[in-house]
């Protein structure tokens, strides 16, 4: 047991996040943080990802006393590891060689050696009998390809653990690959289908290895506002025990949130701002904060124009705290880009929604196609006929 506890350990995500602080423009506590990454690979003798990851770009120039440092003790660990491989080999049976085999691949992970890792574990899989066995290896590599930001690797491992599921496997290991599913999808960018999936592990969440709890919950309530409908977010968010019990842990997103669902348009923007930080600020999501942006203002806008027939430009700006020329080039854009469905009268200074409900169009697409079937059916009555 306690050999394969380090696979739940390694590598460490916290350090992949701290990282990409230090290469942002802006880090808070920027030698803090420096101190704390270089604390790191001291301790866990990271001498290949400190020469390819954090010299120089993160840390600045490499100081060439640790590199020598830190070579030597990996030197004499691997040679160590080396021997228990061959006299597991010589004297011993496959559950031995598998476990050196996997104290070899944890040793190249938890140095950060990206290559040698994911070459020691196809080894060590190569030994694994059990289904359990095999899945815990596919999601540290899982882990790996997000450590190291290998999407294509993620998703190529994502594909192996799904293959391996339908010959068995538990219901831990099932839920914690619906989350690692679910970053992956998240990062493609597929917001709806992981708001689905993160929702759906909430309540038995356990991949600790990966992402915090608090992180978790954050990037539910981010992927469910911008991707979901609101009997969703009311039932899966706003009155949930488990977003209830760490949401406010996270810096206004309580605040953003609910604003949001109960239509309090000028809250919901004075908290977007800060909301946006941390988007900007997260290794996952930073890549798409002009997208989120974009269609949370898309989401309440729609929300709010939903109740009016029409409404003037006045009215909607003081709703949402900015001023009338800003609502006015808002709104314009997203009309000429097809993503709202109303007009603006300049001169009266108003605004006529067209803006439908899901049952509304609904009914319009069930009449549409009605009389497309009627149609059909008169045209094969007049060639019945001739």
């Amino acid at each position: 047991m306690e050999d394969e506890k380090p696979l739940d350990l390694y590598p460490k995500q916290a350090l992949a996040h701290k990282r990409h602080l230090l290469l942002s423009d802006v880090c808070p506590d920027r030698e803090k943080i420096k101190k704390e990454v270089l604390d790191m690979v001291k301790e866990k003798s990271m001498l290949p990802y400190y020469e390819k990851y954090l010299c120089p770009q993160a840390l600045g120039p490499a100081d060439e006393s640790l590199k020598a440092e830190l070579k030597k003790r990996n030197d004499e660990e691997s040679a160590k590891l080396d021997e228990r491989i061959a006299d597991a080999k010589e004297n011993l049976g496959d559950i031995e060689v598998r476990d050196a085999l996997i104290a070899k691949a944890e040793f190249f992970n938890r140095i950060g050696d990206k290559e040698a890792a994911i070459q020691g574990y196809k080894d060590a899989y190569a030994k694994t009998v059990g289904v359990g066995g095999k899945l815990d290896n596919i999601l540290t590599l899982i882990r790996i390809a997000f450590f190291f930001e290998d999407m294509p690797m993620a998703k190529e491992e994502i594909d192996r653990a799904k293959a391996e599921l339908q010959k068995g496997g538990d219901w831990e290991r099932r839920n914690k690959l619906k989350v690692y599913e679910g970053i992956y999808l998240m990062c493609a960018r597929n917001w709806k289908e992981a708001a689905q999936l993160f929702l759906n592990v909430m309540p038995t969440f356990t991949a600790v290895e990966l992402v915090e709890f608090k992180d978790f919950v954050f990037y539910a309530v981010i992927l469910s506002m911008v991707a979901l409908d609101r009997p969703m977010i009311r039932e899966q968010l706003i009155f949930s025990p488990e977003v209830l019990s760490i949401i406010k842990e996270t810096q206004n997103l309580e605040e953003f949130l609910n604003s949001y669902f109960y239509c309090q348009y000028k809250t919901f923007n004075e908290k977007f701002v800060s909301i946006i930080d941390t988007v900007r600020a997260d290794r996952y999501l930073c890549r798409h904060t002009r997208y989120f942006m974009r269609t949370m203002r898309l989401n309440a806008y729609k929300q709010f124009l939903t109740s009016y027939r029409s409404v003037t430009l006045e009215a909607m700006a003081t709703e949402f705290g900015v001023s009338k020329p800003f609502i006015d080039t808002e709104l314009a854009s997203f009309i000429s880009s097809g993503k709202l469905t109303c007009k603006i009268d300049k001169v009266g200074g108003v605004i006529e929604s067209n803006e439908a409900d899901s049952r509304s169009q609904l009914y319009v697409d069930i009449i549409k196609q009605g009389d497309l079937l009627l149609n059909r059916m008169q045209k094969l009555s007049g060639a019945i006929d001739m």
